[in-house]
């Protein structure tokens, strides 16, 4: 009979460590499916934030160019005239630039209509037709100044 309460007390011994172990390695597993799930997360997280960074920087990007470009096309278009005028405009001041040609004199008009610098090329002496001119770039105000041969553009 005692031999057989040890035979009982060893067996129950044995599988109150098989239980322990188990379970420990249960509390392992789910420690590191948890630890795998905050790392996924943060990586997830990470991407996210470089996304809307990387779109920030190349929305500025993007319209800074577009100004430029704006801009360089309206110096050109001054480097390349015979006179450099002003008129009034559809909606306020407009810059013109005359040439000289053997068939007649043009003008290249450029103006602030709708939100836009916009460009239009025509015969000098007739009337804005801004429906007819070409968007430069995109811009709420064109300001200008020309006084003693020098020309100002903001």
């Amino acid at each position: 009979m005692r031999g057989d309460m040890v035979q009982t007390l060893i067996q129950a011994t044995g599988s109150n460590r098989s239980s322990e172990a188990r379970d420990g390695k249960a509390r392992g597993r789910a420690f590191i499916t948890l630890l795998f799930a905050v790392i996924a997360l943060f990586l997830l997280l990470a991407l996210l934030v470089g996304t809307s960074a990387y779109r920030a920087a190349n929305d500025v990007r993007s319209s800074s160019d577009n100004t430029r470009l704006g801009l360089s096309l309206i110096a050109n278009s001054i480097r390349g005239t015979d006179a450099v005028g002003v008129a009034d405009g559809p909606e306020g001041l407009a810059l013109v630039l005359t040439e000289h040609l053997g068939n007649g004199d043009y003008e290249t008009r450029l103006y602030a209509y709708q939100g836009a610098i916009v460009e239009e090329y025509t015969r000098a002496g007739t009337a804005f037709t801004p429906e007819k001119a070409r968007e430069i770039v995109r811009s709420s105000t064109f300001d200008f100044t020309y006084t003693d041969g020098l020309l100002t553009v903001h």
